[in-house]
């Protein structure tokens, strides 16, 4: 008789085979973009996220939350149905990023944000800068950083956007800052974004998780070398992400399946996504 672990790994190898039925009903469940990232992945790829993702939870065991996650409170119990798939950073994260620009011209640094529920452009607001642009397509969240920003002597130029469709904006920016959803799709829209925007001396910070994009890393570093970027530098777990409902759920179901750890081991701590922050620059 088959254990639960065997039928586990049964399904999840299913998933990507588009010559089986089963398949096709699992890749239409209502998953987010990560976790259909993550199931795509060969087994292999998929154990080593997850030993990495272990070991960056049991070096940062205790993690200050963002004050961004309280615009998704209603949505924790629902983390895999998140309309954009919204996963804010810490607090540390936010203020680390910001500190990537010390040094920049407060007036003139032409700064451009892809996709902010982690407000780093209220963080670059407060800090003085006053060209700020910042793009996403959750009104909601635009709403948010108006109000944050309000006092600001030079609030940032908020743009509502599809980042599938580059004929949208029309900003040119020194600093490019993205952290694309974790599907090979969504961050290439990011990508092909970032690059047609960014002056021809600019700066661009891409916060991704090359474990949970497999091949498709490759694929945007490639895109990004071609474009006459290069990479100057990596800075391994730079961002932190607190996960809460069903994702941590099934973050432990993981760990339980894959790495045989107990489920014991992970039960009552708070638990976290990182990502990498690579730094480019073009010319």
């Amino acid at each position: 008789m088959p254990t639960s672990q065997n039928l586990i790994s049964y399904l999840i190898a299913l998933y990507p085979r588009k010559d089986k039925a089963i398949g096709a009903l699992l890749r239409a469940l209502p998953l987010n973009p990560t976790t259909r990232q993550v199931l795509g992945l060969t087994y292999g790829e998929q154990l080593a996220y997850l030993q990495k993702l272990w070991d960056f939870n049991q070096k940062h065991q205790r993690l200050e939350h963002s004050d961004a996650s309280s615009l998704y409170a209603g949505q924790k119990t629902a983390g895999l149905l998140r309309r954009f798939n919204q996963l804010p950073c810490t607090l540390a994260t936010r203020k680390a990023r910001a500190d990537l620009l010390s040094g920049r011209d407060l007036e003139s640094s032409r700064i451009l944000i892809l996709g902010d529920d982690d407000l780093l452009s209220v963080e670059l607001s407060k800090r003085g800068f006053k060209q700020v642009a910042v793009a996403d397509c959750d009104p909601v969240l635009l709403d948010r950083i108006r109000r944050e920003t309000a006092d600001c002597p030079t609030p940032p130029r908020i743009i509502l956007a599809d980042f599938h469709k580059l004929d949208q904006l029309e900003e040119v920016a020194d600093v490019v800052i993205l952290d694309p959803p974790y599907s090979a799709e969504g961050a290439t829209a990011f990508l092909n974004l970032a690059i047609s925007l960014a002056a021809p001396q600019a700066t661009m910070y891409m916060m991704v998780n090359p474990n949970v994009l497999g091949a498709a890393y490759q694929e945007l570093n490639a895109k990004a070398v071609q474009s006459g970027f290069r990479l100057t530098a990596r800075r391994e777990g730079f961002n932190a992400y607190p996960i809460g409902g069903i994702p941590s759920i099934i973050m432990r179901l993981a760990w339980w399946h894959y790495m045989r750890l107990p489920l014991r081991k992970t039960v009552g701590r708070e638990l976290c996504f990182f990502s990498d922050c690579f730094e480019f620059v073009r010319g």
